[in-house]
């Protein structure tokens, strides 16, 4: 996957994509993915986002029988008055939107229940539906280059577990358990299983 340029505008629609409207309903033989973007309006980090996950799948597009659509939307963070209650809110809202396979981007915090307690990178939401949280990324990142690039493979993990991927044993791949930042720094490409594993999952997504 290449770097992300912060400066880089929206790209060109790839391929793979449909010229369906971004978050309307596409073909039924189409699968779509969607990326909900919750107050998160920083247009360097919707680029970054959006060009990571494009990256990804335009490289399985040809192993998959059917067409991929990816669109974005936009919603507002849930008005959550206790922090223990953000899962279960974030669960509900991802839940009732249309898509194969969605991923949701929020500046919320999401604390890991089991002490001690932290702020975690994602959460899986269940029925093919997951969770970026870009707060302790935006803690642990010193510029916008490293936040940038650290959300580029954030994202595709966050896809993986969507899908219902494993955490991988390999180091270098994105699909890797994060311990801390310094882990995504050493992510390095998506390997040939966790490659293998996304193309069987995009083919069986319900």
């Amino acid at each position: 996957m290449r770097t992300i340029n912060k400066e880089d505008g929206l790209a060109p629609r790839v391929p793979y994509m449909n010229a369906a409207a971004d978050g309307g309903r596409t073909d039924n033989n189409t699968l779509s993915i969607v990326l909900v973007f919750f107050d998160v309006r920083e247009r360097s980090i919707t680029v970054a986002i959006r060009r990571s996950i494009e990256g990804l799948l335009s490289s399985l597009q040809n192993e998959l029988p059917q067409p991929l659509n990816l669109s974005i939307i936009y919603r507002d963070n849930p008005p959550i008055a206790q922090p223990e209650h953000r899962r279960d809110e974030f669960h509900r809202i991802m839940h009732g939107i249309d898509g194969s396979i969605k991923i949701g981007i929020t500046e919320v915090g999401l604390c890991d229940p089991v002490p001690p307690s932290r702020y975690l990178y994602a959460i899986d939401c269940d029925n093919h539906a997951s969770l970026l949280s870009l707060h302790r990324f935006r803690q642990e990142s010193t510029g916008t280059e490293q936040l940038l690039q650290r959300l580029g493979k954030g994202i595709v993990k966050a896809f993986g577990m969507a899908c219902g991927l494993y955490h991988c044993n390999d180091q270098g791949c994105f699909l890797t358990y994060h311990m801390g930042e310094l882990d995504f720094d050493t992510n390095m490409y998506v390997c040939k299983r966790c490659r293998a594993d996304f193309v069987h999952a995009l083919q069986s997504p319900g």
